[in-house]
């Protein structure tokens, strides 16, 4: 009780926790709109979305022209390129 009252009596103390704590959610607020940019744009997938299909950003699992298996060879960005033309 004598440590709540201290705390409250205090202006300084009191200023500088509500800009400590405005700090604070800002910070979480800008990672958490950073990380919902970078996601995959798939309904319920976290994942990274790492390559672009039109103006989305998708995840390897769900873009239609990432192989299942293996990396992305030159084969298949030529094959990507083709059919943008």
């Amino acid at each position: 009780m004598i440590l709540a009252l201290s705390f409250w009596s205090q202006p300084q103390v009191v200023t500088d926790s509500w800009v400590e704590i405005a700090s604070t959610i800002t910070l979480i607020a800008f990672v958490v709109g950073a990380y919902k940019h970078l996601e995959c744009h798939m309904g319920g997938c976290h994942r990274l979305g790492r390559f672009t299909h039109g103006h989305y950003k998708l995840c390897h699992v769900h873009h239609p022209d990432v192989p299942t298996h293996g990396k992305v060879t030159q084969e298949h960005i030529d094959a990507v390129v083709v059919k943008a033309t």
